[in-house]
């Protein structure tokens, strides 16, 4: 540790001093400007001149001991250094004072502990991948919060559809069931043998008579046109349902919230 070698002098409580008011006296008036002379002079006073001059000294010696990191003595040059490195780093302190005092944010390129740069101040690191925000509005000076990704859930996705299908199935048939379509008409009894399928034929109530060019046999065949007026309905067939399939997409992975960014060293002054 550097040592201040320059003393004060006359500086204890009942020093033998001559007062201020004395000092500046018209009396004293020629000697503080032209020294002593011929005579002999009251010690009091050459304390006081001694003192004033020990003390400038000393001082300036405190302020190379403690800013300069070097001794003090009575070499000059040494001693002009040493000051003249006081004064900077007195002035850069205040400097920093001024400009980040407790609480304040120093943000750089470099890695460098600003403590190491401007000499005052304890630092600690802000967090890397932080970034800063302004406090207020619900967001209280010093308090942390936010995140680097984002996951949405249900109720924040936009409003949008799905396109569905159904599997394919309900292939069936019908069959005529207790339907049933019913009709007559009279034909010719020589055509009754052409009755097929759905078809049949049996004797009519009336004949072909010899006036009609006929033998008076009955008649038979008839004619069936299904769009003429009829009644009847199939059997109940066909219930069945149906499965329905809509794909699924994403996969549900946080995304990147993070504005576009220059990476810096934040430092926050604690003291």
């Amino acid at each position: 540790m550097a040592k201040n070698y320059l003393i004060p002098f006359a500086n204890g409580k009942d020093a033998n001093i001559a007062s201020e008011a004395e000092w500046e006296s018209a009396e004293m008036a020629s000697t503080v400007s032209k020294g002593f002379q011929s005579g002999i002079a009251r010690s009091d006073r050459v304390n006081r001149a001694i003192a004033q001059g020990a003390s400038a000294g000393f001082s300036i010696g405190q302020l190379v001991a403690d800013y300069a990191s070097q001794d003090a003595g009575i070499d000059a040059q040494a001693l002009y250094d040493g000051f003249k490195k006081a004064l900077e780093k007195v002035a850069r302190l205040s400097v920093v004072d001024v400009i980040y005092p407790v609480g304040s944010i120093y943000c750089s390129t470099s890695s460098v502990n600003p403590n190491q740069l401007f000499g005052v101040g304890v630092w600690e690191r802000v967090g890397a991948g932080r970034c800063l925000i302004d406090a207020g509005d619900g967001f209280a000076p010093g308090s942390w919060g936010g995140a680097d990704t984002c996951q949405l859930t249900a109720n924040e996705l936009p409003a949008h559809s799905h396109y569905g299908s159904t599997n394919w199935t309900g292939n069936h048939a019908h069959t005529r069931g207790s339907m049933n379509i019913t009709g007559e008409i009279g034909c010719d009894d020589r055509a009754g043998s052409l009755a097929t399928g759905a078809f049949w034929t049996t004797s009519h109530s009336r004949s072909n008579t010899s006036a009609d060019g006929g033998d008076g046999a009955p008649w038979y065949k008839f004619n069936f046109s299904a769009d003429r007026s009829w009644t009847g309905q199939t059997s109940w067939s066909g219930d069945h349902a149906h499965e329905v399939y809509i794909g699924n997409t994403g996969g549900g992975n946080p995304f990147s919230v993070r504005n576009p960014y220059v990476a810096v060293y934040m430092w926050k002054r604690v003291s």
